[in-house]
């Protein structure tokens, strides 16, 4: 299986816990058509029970948001809990694209709460790929400790480098999401204090065909 793979080293300052970056433009590329719905939701996995999750499309087609309210890890060596230190939500969604348009994922952004003690740290997962194809864009993020905040991290990729979707039609959407914990010590992802949820930004790019 071809993976086309991004890394961002997120180096985490005292007085905040963002990542910043943006997606590349190019000349083809335009922007969001008219008439584009997400439908066919399905989701399961130790990080997103029934009833945990659900997905909303930006009023200007240009992003999705996954929200979760149950996708929290947790780990602390010193008592042998550490059952909970990796969970991970299968997504699968239906993009309903207008004739002549198709679109690609170029940046994903990852926002919830981090208290990781030293000696501890997290790794933010996401891996997108379309139903029937074998390539796959795959983001991991780290967040290292001592840290204990909100945060908000963001992965891209250049517009074109990832899997354009199959013009003007249903395109078939799977995004696995995984949260571990790896050290020795104490740790815990969780929802942010403000919105109450953990949830992941799809930034999306679009073209014609």
């Amino acid at each position: 299986m071809f993976s086309i793979i991004r890394t961002v080293v997120a180096l985490l300052a005292a007085a905040a816990l963002i990542a910043p970056s943006a997606a590349v433009p190019t000349p083809d590329v335009a922007p969001g058509p008219p008439d584009v719905s997400i439908s066919n939701i399905i989701y399961g996995g130790t990080g997103c029970p029934q009833d945990s999750a659900y997905v909303s499309l930006s009023s200007d087609r240009q992003s999705f948001t996954a929200y979760f309210n149950k996708f929290i890890v947790y780990m602390n060596t010193a008592t042998d809990n550490v059952k909970d230190a990796r969970k991970f939500c299968q997504l699968n969604l239906a993009v309903n694209s207008p004739p002549g348009w198709q679109f690609t994922i170029v940046q994903t952004s990852f926002t919830g709460y981090a208290s990781i003690g030293p000696g501890v740290s997290a790794t933010i997962t996401s891996t997108n790929y379309f139903s029937g194809s074998a390539n796959e864009q795959s983001f991991s993020v780290p967040i290292y400790g001592p840290t204990y905040r909100d945060f908000t991290l963001r992965s891209t990729s250049i517009v074109g480098d990832g899997q354009w979707s199959p013009c003007g039609t249903q395109a078939l959407l799977n995004i696995k999401s995984e949260l571990q914990l790896s050290g020795d010590g104490y740790g815990a992802i969780r929802e942010t204090r403000g919105s109450g949820n953990l949830s992941r930004i799809y930034a999306l790019q679009w073209r014609t065909c």
